[in-house]
């Protein structure tokens, strides 16, 4: 249970970095990436515990 506090806390500061970091594009574009993962794994994992 642990590991999913851990998605979730980081899904909060990579949401955060994207509000309020200056960024380069490519940063910009890998913080966004990592985000759209950590999402996706958030998903299955609530899907998975839902069946």
């Amino acid at each position: 249970m642990n590991n999913a506090f851990d998605i979730y806390a980081e899904i909060g500061e990579l949401r955060a970095e994207l509000a309020e970091c200056i960024l380069t594009r490519k940063e910009r574009a890998e913080t966004q990436a990592r985000l759209d993962q950590l999402l996706a794994e958030a998903d299955r994992r609530r899907e998975a515990e839902e069946a």
